[in-house]
């Protein structure tokens, strides 16, 4: 018999079950068709996703899922394992870092460590990029943290309603 609680297993049941959801949506997301002019601004969706439940449940959303998650993402790019893995076990290892204090900012203040939290993954995913498979980064390459800053409020907005909707604390 199990030394946890019966809610104690439905609450990392529903997490398991939100996170998975929400990381589909956002693969989602990241592979729809875009017009060109918006396709550089576009928010770096899975980062977003990683970095929310990283901030809302950091004891049970790490590095270790940031890199299944960001494995799944090469397998459905076909891109070289291991870059975007790496890049988002590191966004989630900063945000786990710095859970309770992005906890007590204002959502506005969480835009700016988002942004930060967004162009360390750019820089790191483009770095990794480059040494692996010849990657080149551009100025274009940055513009999606301007896309991924305005998205957060909403995008956690959402994301909490579905936390709270999924009884996970």
């Amino acid at each position: 018999m199990s030394s946890m609680p019966s809610s104690g297993r439905s609450s990392v049941g529903s997490l398991v079950f939100a996170v998975s959801v929400s990381a589909f949506i956002a693969l989602v997301l990241t592979v729809v068709q875009l017009p060109n002019w918006l396709f550089y601004f576009w928010p770096d969706w899975i980062a977003i996703v990683v970095a929310y439940w990283a901030l809302m449940a950091p004891r049970r959303v790490g590095p270790f899922v940031g890199f299944i998650i960001g494995t799944l993402l090469e397998v459905l790019f076909v891109r070289k394992f291991g870059v975007l893995g790496l890049g988002l076990a590191t966004v989630a290892f900063i945000v786990n870092s710095t859970s309770q204090q992005l906890r007590a900012l204002s959502i506005w203040q969480q835009m700016i460590s988002i942004g930060v939290f967004i162009a360390i993954f750019k820089l790191l995913t483009g770095w990794l990029s480059g040494l692996v498979a010849g990657f080149t980064i551009t100025p274009e390459y940055w513009y999606s943290i301007f896309g991924s800053v305005l998205i957060w409020p909403f995008a956690y907005i959402l994301l909490e309603e579905l936390r709270r909707a999924m009884r996970i604390r």
